[in-house]
């Protein structure tokens, strides 16, 4: 099927199709994490811009 779809797309710039594909292929891999992530993780990331406390010890630490 895909043979016949690009035979018949002969107009196509295969330098447009590679990075079509790379494209598609890195969406996919970012649902499917997104999909399979586990909640704790997520909370924590969500909360971790909002976590004062913690900047503020990270910072001491630097210094």
């Amino acid at each position: 099927m895909y043979k016949y779809i690009l035979e018949r797309a002969g107009d196509i710039d295969w330098m447009a199709i590679v990075p079509l594909l790379i494209f598609t292929t890195v969406f996919a891999i970012v649902v499917i994490r997104a999909i399979t992530a586990k909640k704790d993780f997520i909370n924590k990331m969500a909360s971790l811009p909002l976590d004062e406390n913690d900047s503020l010890k990270n910072q001491n630490e630097m210094i």
